[in-house]
């Protein structure tokens, strides 16, 4: 038996723009339809897990220290990310850009991102995974997408250096190695993502 599927109005993005600017909580749009930060149709907000916060801080922090004097910055969970391409705007829980100068304290959007990485919770693996995935990588100079969970220790990587090449399949990255980011010329380790979050 299928699940019914939920009666969900259409608004344009300068609607949503407009709506965004007022809120007090973050919203994400993808052709048409506004989601709440967990991927579901607009319903309200709850707030993430100790785990979920502690992986988008440790993995800031260590692309933080191997990028930093270069011309790549990264930033978390209060930029928005425009993709023209898909119709969407999403806050990744992290994204490293390095074309885009910041130079206005009011600039809430990027229109073009080197990594994104999700984090994904039990509440939103299922859109971060399908819908959200396919909107990122038709993302122009977008090279790495990093899938973490928060539920296990676990992370799938996908890749694509030059924008007329496909992307690589979302692949495991191996438990206590290290993953390398050749977009970025960085490695990272396993350890330093997953340090202090206690999960099997």
């Amino acid at each position: 038996m299928s699940i019914p599927s939920k009666a969900v109005a259409y608004i344009e993005m300068e609607d949503y723009l407009v709506l965004e600017q007022s809120s007090r909580y973050k919203h994400e749009y993808l052709d048409g339809v506004i989601y709440a930060i967990q991927g579901e149709p607009v319903r309200g907000m709850a707030g993430g897990s100790q785990a979920h916060a502690r992986i988008i801080r440790n993995t800031v922090f260590a692309l933080h220290a191997r990028l930093k004097g270069s011309p790549c910055e990264v930033l978390g969970t209060e930029m928005r990310l425009r993709v023209e391409a898909a119709d969407a705007c999403f806050y990744p829980d992290v994204l490293v850009h390095c074309t885009e100068l910041l130079a206005a304290v009011t600039r809430t959007e990027l229109t073009q991102a080197r990594l994104v990485v999700e984090v994904l919770s039990p509440t939103t693996q299922h859109f971060d995974r399908a819908d959200k995935l396919r909107a990122y990588r038709q993302l122009p100079g977008l090279q790495h997408i990093l899938l973490l969970s928060s539920m296990e220790q676990a992370a799938w990587a996908s890749q694509r250096l030059n924008d007329d090449e496909a992307w690589t399949e979302m692949t495991p990255w191996q438990r206590g190695s290290s993953l390398t980011l050749p977009g970025l010329g960085v490695e990272i380790g396993w350890g330093e993502i997953y340090d202090g979050v206690g999960l099997a």
